[in-house]
């Protein structure tokens, strides 16, 4: 029975990245949704583009990531270390378009959050499937996202001004239990 440790904590692991990506899909949703609609936009009308661009932008910064054990200066690696993570935080909100996306071909009509919620189970699955997912699709998909976070170009106001803003409906008062 040595193997069910091993078996339990690759089930461990994949559940958790599984709940790591869905959270920041999410999350960027709801606390960006212009941003993530106009990522989503992106999605749809360049691609290929986006993800060229990511490729070529997001993946030395990862390259740098992987070699900076032989920088010898401590201070040059903790900034190459904080370089790479925020391109990894930036991929990952960049890539809340590409949930989205998929979110509004599976239902139409829901809100943003619950397309994003729905198309990031979605694309979560497809990511942390073992070997393929795990070790192609999801670099190609952070890539993407950094590259749709680069041509989105959600800091700019003329960028947001392109975007409709979101129907600001009342919430439905919740009914007082009995």
């Amino acid at each position: 029975m040595p193997y069910t440790g091993i078996v339990l904590t690759f089930i461990g692991i994949h559940a958790a990245a599984f709940l790591i990506l869905l959270a920041h899909w999410v999350a960027t949703t709801g606390m960006y949704p212009q941003a993530a609609r106009a990522f989503a936009d992106v999605y749809e009308r360049r691609p290929i583009r986006a993800t060229l661009l990511g490729i070529f932008t997001y993946g030395p910064l990862i390259l740098l990531l992987l070699s900076s054990g032989k920088i010898g200066n401590a201070g040059v690696r903790l900034v190459v270390v904080m370089a790479a993570l925020a391109a990894v935080l930036l991929a990952l909100i960049g890539s809340a378009g590409l949930a989205l996306r998929i979110g509004r071909n599976l239902c139409a009509e829901a809100d943003p959050w619950r397309q994003s919620l729905r198309g990031g189970v979605m694309l979560a699955l497809v990511l942390i499937t073992p070997l393929l997912g795990s070790f192609f699709l999801l670099h190609v998909a952070l890539a993407s996202g950094f590259g749709t976070l680069l041509l989105a170009r959600p800091w700019k106001a003329k960028a947001q001004a392109n975007v409709p803003p979101l129907s600001a409906e009342t919430p439905t008062p919740v009914p007082a239990l009995s």
